[in-house]
């Protein structure tokens, strides 16, 4: 079964600082980890546990500013789905303006042709007077499509805010694991150092202090 970083972490912090803190291992291995060797082995881990934190504050908000993003953008699209039904059933008689209002084009999927076709729509809204009239009667006044168009603006900066989080993710994702691997390279050279000093029963020395070199 594959084990989590975390607890490879773990095994690895055991290893560098139980060699570090016991004067006998480090006596014994020293013609090959002299001090500023073993000392490089807990700057790594360091090293890799900081990544790991930094994944995890970054995952974090990236995930809550992606979740600010599609909340804003779901009370947007439901609105405005509102808006298009009182249009429709008001001037489904009228195909000149259904067609100014973009009414007779389906709602993309693409979120830049969303954007700009809920845009398009609040805009030409608010040159019709008589189609706020209209939408006022069921609850939809032009203070609900000034606040819209706000929430299009404010939606823009919220996805601007969101793929900038998400990099910062990617990027401390990459580093969590180039750290992680630097890590464990030097864990398994050390453990194969104390193989060549540490044979037989001299394996129950290491394992007094919580090392294991199998």
């Amino acid at each position: 079964m594959n084990r989590t970083i975390e607890a490879r972490l773990e095994d690895g912090r055991i290893l560098v600082y139980g060699v570090s803190e016991d004067a006998s291992i480090k006596a014994r291995i020293a013609a090959i980890y002299n001090d500023k060797k073993l000392t490089h082995g807990t700057e790594l881990y360091q090293a890799a546990y900081g990544a790991s934190k930094d994944q995890d504050v970054e995952k974090s908000e990236s995930t809550a500013a992606t979740l600010q993003f599609n909340d804003l953008k779901g009370s947007v699209h439901d609105r405005f789905m509102n808006i298009r039904g009182g249009i429709r059933y008001f001037f489904k008689a009228d195909p000149a303006l259904m067609n100014k209002l973009q009414m007779n084009k389906q709602m993309p999927t693409n979120y830049a042709q969303w954007r700009t076709m809920i845009d398009l729509t609040l805009t030409a809204i608010e040159a019709q007077p008589v189609v706020q009239e209209k939408l006022t009667l069921i609850n939809l006044p032009s203070e609900q499509i000034t606040a819209m168009k706000a929430d299009l603006a404010k939606l823009e900066q919220l996805r601007l805010s969101a793929e900038k989080e998400d990099g910062e993710a990617q990027r401390a994702t990459v580093k969590k694991q180039e750290s992680f691997e630097e890590f464990m390279n030097y864990c398994s050279d050390l453990r194969e150092c104390l193989n060549l000093f540490y044979h037989g029963n001299d394996h129950q020395e290491l394992e007094k202090v919580g090392i294991t070199v199998k």
